[in-house]
């Protein structure tokens, strides 16, 4: 990253103008140029990364890994200096959360600050790493990307039963340390190159997530089959390409060098991919299962038919029978019986998959000319045939093509995309700040030089996820305080430097989970269906189809917010509130939004009520009701750090005042299930549930430096 000079206000101008080129290009380039090669226009993403060479900085004293030389070169460049060092308790809960999505225990804390050996962060990064919670919150990210949900969306959003088990096919590979060449690949086509492999059947589940509109009425196949087949070829591309493949759909993308043809060249290594469930259950209980799915069938009907009859009818009590036939209705629609275990996987069932056919304006059934399966030029020119069947392959093995093309070491974009998602989770921005979108209408890389030399790191430690989150982690760059000096807000404001770490919100379900870990109540227990959490009736009603079910074993409604039951059409208020995605389309980078009713949920919401009483009791069966042992521990659970002597005081002051006030107006608000602790004053109970509430509600708590 090297540059001559910058104006007043530096790097934000800067980056200003390398966008205006960028776009200058894209905005003049003829219209041949989509056919052509690169050269014309940026060349960054269409060229494989190459290492480049360390730079020479005057700070090496700073340095403790190659990253870092990158780093220090850009903010050297513009005359500043790098932030100092993070305390130790602030870098304990940085590098926790972003690890783990948890946050640190008073005793990892206090085991961290004793421990004087050099590399005693180091050890608490491989623990961190080593904990089945990485895979949680590291998967986490990756449904953003692939819109991962448990229901098909649209008008009816009916469930699927099966899709739980691709994502813990995720966290599973997450936390195995599973190179990613070898996870790209078995969600690309596992059925293809492991068909031995169980989990390679489920990673396939990657081509079931999108939206599927499967609405009552006569449908029109040819345009359904288009639809499911847009959202395979779409993912490939942002997924792994970073690219916005899906605007060649309907033309030439207007921006970068990606034809039309090329388009449909890529959904045709998906012209024989059809869904797949595979049962789990032997034949026996598939058996009852098919005789009780009958009879729940024909209840439906009869129910249906009475309804048709009823209306046919038009009596004076027509109404109210109306009415209760359709709760009737509904209450059968529930009680479906649950499906067999099984898989949601794709398989290409014929040898000989059908012809692919560019579309007029995209539109199904309007047929211009035939194309063969074949990797975007602009990417790599090669044309591909299909590759026969053989003893480890099925079908066209097409996919498996397109799967081992993703992940050769020489392509331009796999790595680097890859890389920059973990810069961005780590560093609140990416390298490339669009990360779906390497193309010319994305942001230009900040630092090119440290992305390639990323990309071939990534490479060459065997596409290594957590040798990648280790190198980045221990930096000197991730080590440092969040807090600005003024020089360094007057050039870079933006902190596209990284002079500093940037202060980040907890994303929502790190939120809820965080609350849930403080107030003692988070079940830690991992995997399996997705947990459907109790609901207000005004936000339940609104289920088109069925009526919402919450899961009857309470315990369950504390899981991690990863097990949580996604479906589309009625996201958990809490989680939408803080900025989850609608699952409808790829999420590469959450909003971060501030309003209003962020505040409402977190002070005036059932949920913030009951974790503020247990993490009352927690405390109250921790130390007692002493208000001085009370006031210190809850900030020390609640912020994971020892409380100074001045915030342990007002809170002890705030207790014994609340105490008194609540008993004044003779009301309480106890721990746990509306109870006060065993033996404890009701009012002092009360208070310190309000103190929970405040602390969960703090900046401190929000946020991370």
């Amino acid at each position: 990253m090297r540059r001559s000079s910058a104006p007043r206000g530096g790097v934000s101008h800067s980056r200003f103008l390398v966008a205006l080129l960028a776009l200058s290009w894209s905005a003049f380039a003829p219209p041949s140029s989509a056919e052509e090669d690169a050269s014309s226009g940026p060349s960054w993403p269409w060229t494989p990364p190459r290492r480049p060479e360390l730079p020479e900085t005057s700070r090496p004293s700073w340095i403790r890994n190659p990253i870092d030389a990158f780093i220090l070169e850009g903010i050297e460049e513009f005359g500043l200096v790098p932030a100092p060092p993070a305390d130790r308790i602030t870098l304990l809960r940085r590098v926790t959360l972003d690890l783990t999505g948890l946050p640190p225990t008073p005793g990892e804390v206090e085991v961290f600050l004793a421990d004087d050996r050099p590399d005693a962060y180091e050890r608490v990064v491989d623990r961190l790493l080593a904990s089945p919670h990485y895979g949680e919150r590291w998967g986490r990210h990756w449904l953003d990307v692939v819109r991962y949900a448990d229901s098909d969306g649209f008008e009816y959003d009916d469930p699927r039963p099966h899709a739980w088990r691709y994502r813990d096919w995720v966290i599973d590979a997450l936390n195995s340390d599973m190179p990613y060449h070898r996870f790209v690949r078995l969600q690309v086509a596992g059925d293809e190159l492991a068909p031995e492999d169980p989990g390679a059947l489920v990673a396939t589940g990657l081509h079931r997530l999108g939206p599927l509109r499967l609405n009552a009425g006569n449908q029109d196949e040819e345009k359904n089959r288009q639809e499911v087949l847009t959202e395979m070829t779409d993912a490939i591309g942002y997924a792994f390409l970073g690219l916005t493949i899906g605007c060649a759909r309907c033309h030439d993308h207007k921006f970068d060098p990606i034809p039309q043809a090329d388009y449909y060249r890529l959904q045709a290594f998906f012209a024989g991919t059809k869904a797949r469930d595979v049962t789990l259950a032997p034949d026996r209980e598939r058996e009852a299962y098919g005789r009780r799915m009958d009879r729940w069938k024909s209840r439906i009907k009869e129910i249906r038919r009475r309804l048709r009859e009823l209306d046919k009818s038009g009596t004076g009590d027509a109404p109210a029978r109306r009415a209760e036939l359709r709760q009737e209705l509904d209450e059968v629609e529930a009680s479906e019986p649950a499906p067999l275990p099984g898989v949601m996987a794709v398989a290409d069932p014929e040898e000989q998959a059908p012809p692919t056919f560019v579309l007029h304006r995209g539109e199904p059934g309007r047929l211009l000319e035939e194309v063969r399966p074949r990797f975007p030029g602009a990417l790599d020119g090669t044309a591909i045939d299909p590759a026969p069947p053989g003893p480890d392959a099925s079908g066209t093995a097409r996919r498996a093509s397109l799967a081992r093309w993703l992940t050769d070491p020489s392509h331009p974009t796999t790595a680097r995309v890859m890389v920059n998602r973990l810069w961005q989770h780590h560093f609140g921005r990416g390298l490339v700040a669009t990360p779906n979108n390497f193309g010319v209408m994305g942001d230009p890389p900040s630092h090119p030089e440290l992305l390639d030399w990323l990309a071939v790191e990534f490479i060459a430690r065997g596409t290594r996820l957590k040798a990648m989150h280790r190198l980045m982690v221990t930096s000197a760059t991730y080590r440092q305080s969040s807090r600005p000096s003024a020089r360094s807000l007057e050039l870079d404001a933006e902190n596209l430097l990284l002079g500093r770490m940037p202060r980040r919100r907890l994303e929502a379900e790190i939120l809820r989970d965080s609350i849930l870990a403080v107030s003692g109540t988070l079940n830690r227990s991992g995997g399996g269906p997705g947990v459907r959490l109790p609901l207000d009736p005004a936000v339940a009603s609104q289920v088109y189809k069925g009526a919402w079910e919450p899961t009857p074993e309470v315990d369950q409604h504390a899981r991690r917010s990863v097990y949580l039951f996604v479906k589309r059409n009625i996201p958990v208020p809490l989680l939408e509130a803080f900025d989850a995605p609608d699952t409808l389309v790829s999420c590469g980078r959450r909003n971060a939004s501030i309003h209003a009713g962020q505040a409402l949920a977190l002070l005036n919401s059932p949920f913030l009520d009951e974790q503020a009483r247990a993490f009352a009791r927690r405390l109250l069966d921790e130390v007692g009701p002493d208000p001085g042992l009370l006031a210190g521990r809850a900030i020390e659970v609640a912020l994971s750090r020892p409380p100074t002597p001045e915030e342990r005081a007002r809170a002890r002051s705030f207790l014994e005042r609340q105490a008194r006030l609540l008993r004044a107006e003779g009301t309480s608000r106890g721990p746990g299930a509306g109870r006060p602790a065993d033996g404890v004053d009701p009012a002092l109970s009360g208070a310190v549930s309000d103190l929970c509430l405040v602390l969960f509600n703090l900046d401190e708590f929000l946020y991370v430096d």
